[in-house]
């Protein structure tokens, strides 16, 4: 069974590393599902400066600058998320548990977080940990990335999730949230721009979206900073927040 979390944006979905499994059409779609959770091997970083819109129907667009540090050891994830400058997160995730903690580094500041309407599922892939109940006929995604389509089962919150993986790299592309009995989504998550740097590969692009709403966040690939963690002088992910 997956696991409740709390409401949260985190960009955990940088994994840093994509590894190709080679013949993964002959895996069962839970073997398949298994290696989608898989962790990494050795402790790899990221630091991301990057731009979020947000558009609701009837309101201004609403654009901040966005930060994520992330660490990801092979039992754990680390990480700093910060929006508009000032108002700051700190994040874990326990491996093979879909798990996400989220401490607010200023928990009388704002939320703006809440009000981009981003949830922690979305982009720590926590719905990877729900059961596979059914699987779809292969698609493209883009109609170039050849995709195993998978529906997972989340009895916590009542819906059902329909998602596109990377037959070669067991990654998320794509994913579509149904409640219960509906047959619309009514919620989507797409990822692109996958951009490689060191040896490493991260998503430069997400786009969220949900009835009136949407949500896009660019990182740029100028200044990312991505690589393997050298144990003896660890990276330094977190950032001081700008005052109110």
């Amino acid at each position: 069974m997956c696991k409740r979390i709390i409401p949260v944006f985190i960009v955990a979905i940088f994994f840093a590393v994509l590894s190709c499994f080679g013949k993964t059409a002959e895996l069962s779609k839970e073997e398949f599902m298994l290696l989608a959770r898989r962790k990494n091997q050795y402790p790899t970083y990221a630091k991301l400066h990057g731009v979020l819109q947000h558009r609701r129907r009837g309101k201004a667009v609403l654009s901040m600058p966005v930060y994520f540090g992330v660490i990801l050891h092979p039992d754990r994830t680390v990480g700093q998320l910060v929006l508009d400058r000032k108002e700051g997160y700190m994040l874990g995730q326990a491996v093979n548990s879909g798990l996400t903690t989220v401490t607010p580094m200023n928990p009388k500041g704002g939320d703006k977080l809440g009000y981009v309407g981003v949830r922690a599922s979305d982009l720590t892939l926590s719905f990877l940990f729900c059961k596979p109940i059914r699987e779809f006929d292969n698609e493209n995604v883009g109609g170039v990335v050849p995709c195993r389509v998978i529906l997972l089962d989340d009895p916590k919150n009542k819906e059902e999730i329909k998602v596109w993986l990377s037959k070669e790299h067991c990654f998320p592309l794509q994913a579509e949230f149904y409640r219960k009995s509906e047959k619309k989504p009514y919620r989507i998550l797409e990822a692109s721009g996958f951009t490689k740097k060191n040896d490493l590969y991260y998503v430069r692009k997400l786009r969220i979206e949900g009835p009136g709403w949407r949500t896009r966040i660019d990182f740029d690939s100028s200044s990312a900073d991505v690589g393997k963690v050298d144990m003896t002088k660890p990276p330094r992910i977190v950032i001081k927040l700008e005052e109110k």
